[in-house]
């Protein structure tokens, strides 16, 4: 699985192995998909605002794209390690319900 990677922050090395850990786990999910080279992966992370200090400011969101749907994830936090993690659980969910539907 290809991941990509959009920043409009300063991403650190440490913050970007840290992002790449986290969604390749996401790899055994899409395995089946990926065998055909369709798989990959899209993560946006960004700063909302720039004068805020407080309260949600950070924003990750991934999108996967899969044969005939693309499965997107945005979540918002006020720790950049916090919005990636939400946004990896709710990708995971939907993988989870698109492959419930693929076998149903």
């Amino acid at each position: 699985m290809d991941i990509i990677i959009k920043k409009n922050i300063d991403l650190t090395p440490a913050l970007e192995t840290y992002l790449q850990k986290k969604f390749a786990s996401l790899e055994k999910f899409v395995a089946a998909f990926d065998r055909t080279g369709s798989a990959e992966l899209a993560v946006e992370i960004e700063r909302t605002t720039k004068h805020h200090r407080k309260g949600p400011v950070y924003s990750a969101t991934a999108k996967l794209r899969l044969p005939k749907i693309v499965l997107r994830a945005e979540e918002t936090a006020d720790d950049i390690r916090v919005a990636i993690d939400a946004a990896k659980d709710t990708l995971r969910e939907e993988i989870e319900k698109y492959k419930d539907k693929m076998r149903g």
